[in-house]
């Protein structure tokens, strides 16, 4: 975070007992809320957004003694979380990884940053582009462990990092088991995103900002904390945007008696304008994209306590097709091709196409689908279509755009990824690499969020919220005739024709209109890339993809959208040195 950063390194085991958080060297914690508790044998400090610990410390104390790590992530709300006993030290972030920990080796130390530019900038690392021509390609989801950052390693979300005599081990606190159905884990579910929503209205102290697209997310954490307190309710529109969308946050706004503010935006608001002077982000963010957007809508939420955001729903109250190919994994083959049918009927679609795809990615498992990918970028084999349901891993269309160069590269890193630890089940792996692609897009916003005036919180990221969701299995959570069916189960006063909503706005008018805006700035963006300079990525293609995106002809869309944010990092990152860590890291 911009100005919510922690750091450490051996001198962070050397600090007295008892000193206040700011004098503690080697650990630093910026306008966050922070806590300390200290005894005589161990020291915990917490730093971010949670209520009062009230009697907690003596508990979490005792968790450091006994070095039960995860017993340090089970308070509410999202933390970053310090612990030292004698010469151990363990620092952790959240399950879903907005929260996140970073760490890089200095000599013969490790140290640590919840900033991962911040130890770019100790070690003068530059941007690791053959990573991010593999991000481009397949994803950032393959390699949790990594950053765009040479020399500079993440600590998944969901686990924390251990720092022991000069021994250094990444230890899993995530907690999740999947075993509960919805109708057992509904109630749980509930109770706890209602108190993460709760006790910030309690502790905001006034008017708080929300933001009410129209969308389930949005809208039952602004109905929530409306139960508690006035909420300032923004949501933004254009020529572009979806207008059902827009009644619907109309109706929310109604529901709960609050004015909606609506930022009207036009032409100078649509996506993919960008300025050198906006903040710069640790890693590239798709916001720093829509900056002009955001300032419009946001604007009548400025300066207030906090601002309540939807990231994460879609991933906590949903799950997605992954959980067909786990049931199939897991025996349940029978149940699961019905579920297939019964969705592929609704949408008129052939089950049969859908079923090969299910079962095929059954069979081939995650370290197989990357050996696969491998081997067609490496023969220069693609197939940009994508396929009925979810996959292991999808080469998208800038595959294409990539050099015989940059193919090898990214086929390296993708076998390279093959001995990551990813959960055998489809649909449990999925719900972690959505999880922490959604913790990653918020975390890597923080900077731009400063800069609109606000200070967004993120319930549905919560550790809480997650460990409660994801303790329900994904295929009880996928919702095939009904959307998000655990919303309406688990919070059964929101209104029905809320929890009912079957159709979701789409943002490809607005993102097709502003990159057929922007494109001349968009084109001289990637050409000036360092992508293309080093040889990785052949523009052409890629300007040609761009030259030819329209209302109707917007296949390449998603991947120009990650192209460009990259370029943009990259261009950003060119205009300005990276700051470096205070001695004490």
């Amino acid at each position: 975070m911009s100005e919510e950063w922690i750091s450490g390194g051996p001198a962070a085991l050397a600090g007295a007992q008892g000193q206040p958080v700011d004098e503690v060297p080697g650990l630093r914690v910026g306008v966050c809320r922070y806590e300390v508790f200290t005894s005589d044998r161990a020291r915990v400090v917490l730093a971010g957004d949670f209520p009062p610990p009230s009697e907690q410390g003596r508990l979490l104390l005792n968790a450091a003694v006994q070095h039960r790590w995860a017993d340090l992530t089970r308070m509410r709300g999202s933390y970053w979380v310090f612990a030292q006993h004698g010469a151990t030290a363990f620092v952790c972030g959240d399950v879903s990884g907005f929260r996140s920990i970073f760490y890089a080796e200095s000599g013969p130390h490790t140290v640590w940053s919840t900033s991962a530019r911040q130890l770019a900038g100790h070690h003068s690392a530059n941007p690791d582009l053959a990573m991010m021509a593999a991000r481009l390609v397949a994803g950032p989801e393959h390699w949790p462990g990594h950053t765009v950052y040479q020399g500079v390693s993440a600590v998944p979300g969901g686990f924390g990092l251990l720092l022991d005599d000069g021994r250094r081990e990444l230890v899993d606190v995530s907690g999740i088991v999947p075993s509960q159905s919805l109708a057992g884990g509904a109630d749980a579910f509930g109770q706890a995103l209602r108190r993460a929503v709760h006790w910030r209205m309690d502790t905001a102290g006034g008017p708080v900002g929300a933001d009410v697209s129209g969308g389930l997310d949005s809208s039952s954490l602004a109905i929530l904390a409306a139960e508690k307190g006035p909420i300032r309710a923004v949501t933004y529109s254009d020529a572009h945007t979806s207008r059902e969308d827009l009644d619907f946050a109309r109706r929310v706004a109604g529901h709960i008696h609050t004015p909606l503010e609506v930022g009207e935006g036009n032409t100078a608001h649509l996506p993919f304008g960008w300025s050198p002077t906006q903040p710069a982000t640790d890693q590239p963010a798709a916001a720093s994209m829509t900056m002009a957007q955001h300032h419009l809508y946001l604007r009548p939420a400025n300066g207030l306590p906090l601002h309540f955001t939807g990231n994460g729903g879609d991933v906590v109250l949903d799950s997605c097709s992954a959980a067909w190919i786990g049931m199939v994994q897991d025996g349940e083959r029978r149940a699961a091709r019905r579920e297939v049918t019964g969705w592929a009927r609704a949408r008129n679609r052939a089950p049969s196409d859908l079923w090969r795809a299910v079962t095929r990615a059954a069979a081939t498992g995650h370290a197989g689908a990357l050996t696969d990918a491998a081997a067609a970028l490496e023969e220069g084999r693609f197939e940009a279509r994508r396929p009925g349901v979810w996959a292991w891993c999808h080469l998208g269309v800038s595959a294409t755009w990539l050099t015989p160069e940059g193919r090898n590269r990214v086929a390296e890193l993708l076998r390279q990824a093959t001995q990551s630890s990813m959960p055998v089940r489809a649909d449990l792996a999925e719900q972690n690499m959505s999880l922490r692609l959604v913790g990653a897009d918020a975390r890597d916003t923080a900077p731009l969020a400063k800069a609109w005036g606000i200070r967004p919180v993120h319930p549905f990221l919560d550790n809480e919220v997650v460990r409660t969701a994801f303790a329900i299995r994904p295929a009880e959570r996928h919702g095939v005739t009904t959307f998000k069916p655990l919303l309406a189960a688990s919070l059964p006063h929101l209104p029905r024709w809320l929890t009912s909503r079957r159709s979701k706005g789409s943002f490809t008018r607005q993102l097709t209109a502003g990159m057929r805006h922007h494109e001349q700035e968009l084109a001289q963006l990637i050409r000036a890339s360092a992508l293309v300079s080093s040889g990785l990525l052949d523009p052409e293609p890629a300007l040609t993809a761009l030259s030819r995106i329209t209302g109707t002809h917007a296949g390449s869309l998603y991947d120009l959208q990650r192209l460009a944010m990259s370029c943009q990092w990259l261009a950003s990152h060119g205009h300005r040195a990276l700051p470096r860590l205070e001695s004490a890291c």
